[in-house]
């Protein structure tokens, strides 16, 4: 377990408040319409579920790691969510919508583990249940630094700085690393993490998927739903038949 999403789950939080991926929200909400039960894999701190409940639908939660459900418990029910990891997934015929975001996904260690993770997604969702991933795609990535700074726990501005960089293995493009600094200025706080992603090839995944059954794939730039060209960051959608 990481420790930005173990025993830093509260500083996690603080760095991505309820707006900070209001697009990617917003889309998956578009994608998903009203009144429908679906699934959030990775639900983390529980931001998205809790938007996903406000907009009417009856949405539910797993993550691997127990801090990050207590958070999520605490936004949405302890009923709405459990610790489980999408590797162990085992429901039937259950959702209408699944989705995971923030590279969850990523977090298999192979290929393989990814095809059967997709056959259990399949295997949860109903007839034309769709299908949202957020993906990593290791080949767009270049080498930048990107900075978010958000307001801290005391409401104090910029007070929570996040630098992240995304670059490939050299020697395998399909994997991704990622490096986090943390700091919060109020606290004199300041953490650095690394982060392996693996199965990290948007094309790779949507052709296991299509393996497994699933139909209608696209792959997606953004949220604002322009081909996949250029970005690390790339949502995939599709639809069990």
């Amino acid at each position: 377990m990481y420790k930005l999403f173990g025993r830093l789950a509260d500083r996690y939080d603080w760095h991505t408040p309820p707006d900070h991926y209001q697009h990617d929200h917003a889309f998956v909400l578009d994608q998903f319409g009203k009144s429908r039960r679906i699934l959030d894999i990775g639900c983390g701190t529980g931001v998205f579920l809790e938007r996903a409940i406000a907009s009417g639908l009856d949405a539910y939660g797993i993550d691997s790691s127990p801090e990050m459900v207590t958070l999520s418990a605490a936004r949405v029910g302890a009923h709405r969510v459990r610790v489980e990891r999408m590797q162990d997934l085992q429901e039937s015929n259950a959702y209408a919508g699944i989705v995971s975001l923030s590279w969850t996904f990523n977090y298999v260690h192979s290929f393989s583990e990814a095809r059967d993770v997709l056959a259990r997604i399949y295997e949860a969702l109903r007839p034309q249940g769709q299908l949202i991933l957020q993906l990593a795609h290791a080949p767009n990535a270049r080498g930048h630094l990107g900075e978010d700074r958000e307001r801290g726990p005391d409401g104090l501005e910029a007070d929570i700085v996040f630098l992240y960089r995304f670059t490939q293995l050299p020697d395998d493009r399909s994997v991704l690393k990622a490096q986090y600094v943390y700091g919060c200025k109020s606290k004199a706080e300041l953490f650095f993490e690394e982060h392996i992603l693996a199965a990290a090839n948007a094309h790779e995944v949507a052709a296991l998927a299509a393996k497994v059954g699933f139909r209608d794939l696209d792959l997606l730039e953004s949220w604002r739903g322009e081909p996949m060209d250029t970005s690390v960051n790339v949502l995939l959608i599709a639809r069990r038949p």
